[in-house]
């Protein structure tokens, strides 16, 4: 990492995130919910002069888990023996049917994380992306997630990755990236 993270976009990141999973599990009355998005709204409005036009690979205040999305979960890296390694908690704001995890969040899960191990071959962009969903992903628990460089044929850079609990594989996927030298 180059730059450490901002303790305050850290903490931005976090509180937004916990509004997310506030609002999914809400069942609050119309008034309420109402006010609560007049409120969101004048909040949103109080970083507006802040804003700036920056290319997508750009992280806010320095460098913060999920490039500081407020819909990726964090997700912690580590390297290990050529693989990504990290962990991941899912909360409600990313619930699907039940109890799980929604199916997206997995598929959005892979493409940054497996986004990551291609960029580390070289800077690049998504081609394909085939997530096989093996059992159901809890919400709630720290999971493993993993991914590393299958092979690379010129500039084409082919990448594997599982999502675990514990043992218990919740998805795997394998992803087609391409070697870009120009981002528009």
């Amino acid at each position: 990492m180059t730059d450490a993270p901002d303790p305050e976009a850290l903490e931005l990141l976090d509180a937004t995130r916990y509004l997310a999973d506030r609002v999914w599990r809400s069942h609050a009355p119309a008034n309420v919910r109402a006010e609560v998005a007049n409120e969101v709204r004048r909040l949103a409005e109080r970083l507006g002069p802040f804003e700036e036009a920056a290319p997508v690979r750009t992280e806010t205040g320095g460098t913060l888990p999920g490039r500081g999305h407020p819909l990726l979960p964090p997700l912690v890296h580590r390297g290990d023996g050529g693989r990504t390694i990290g962990t991941v908690t899912y909360t409600a704001a990313h619930a699907g049917a039940g109890e799980a995890v929604h199916g997206g969040q997995v598929m959005l899960l892979f493409d940054e994380m497996l986004g990551g191990v291609a960029g580390s071959v070289a800077a690049s962009r998504t081609v394909s992306l085939t997530v096989d969903y093996r059992s159901l992903t809890p919400m709630g628990l720290a999971l493993s997630v993993e991914g590393w460089v299958e092979r690379v044929e010129g500039r084409k850079i082919f990448v594997r990755g599982r999502l675990l609990d514990g043992e218990r594989v919740c998805a795997d996927a394998s992803g087609l990236f391409v070697a870009v030298t120009d981002w528009s």
